[in-house]
């Protein structure tokens, strides 16, 4: 991906739609709901909605694309010596919309799953190795 390339939310999901072991993760003033998603979640965009899941299933979200405006790679060392992966979206104001969590990342014996480690380094360098994403809407 070229500094030049524009990047869009849609095409975010779509690529992390396909990954094993993704979480998304949904903060609002005093509750976080947080979604296991399968590989191939439905997914659709009507006007400014991104719909993730089935409407008619057991659950879904509806993310404004218009609001949605970067996209953060954060790496973040735990208290155990763990670290966490995930993918943030944010809005103009710096305000976080949507979390992907990259998991099982470790086996129980604590040691880095390699493959899974794998998954998230290809989705970085995909995406340019850049820490920051600045989206745009097509």
């Amino acid at each position: 991906m070229s500094d030049s390339q524009k990047v869009t939310f849609e095409e975010i999901i779509k690529d992390l739609l396909l990954l094993d072991n993704i979480m998304l993760s949904v903060r609002s003033q005093g509750a976080v709901a947080e979604l296991k998603i399968d590989q191939n979640t439905p997914f659709r965009i009507k006007d400014q909605y991104a719909t993730i899941g089935d409407e008619k299933g057991q659950w879904h979200a509806h993310i404004n694309i218009f609001d949605t405006k970067v996209a953060k790679f954060v790496i973040e060392q735990r208290e155990n010596g763990m670290k966490s992966y995930s993918l943030r979206f944010f809005n103009i104001d710096d305000g976080l919309i949507l979390r992907v969590n990259f998991l099982k990342m470790y086996s129980p014996e604590n040691a880095i799953v390699q493959e899974n480690l794998s998954q998230y380094e290809k989705f970085y360098t995909k995406y340019g190795q850049k820490e920051t994403l600045l989206l745009t809407v097509r």
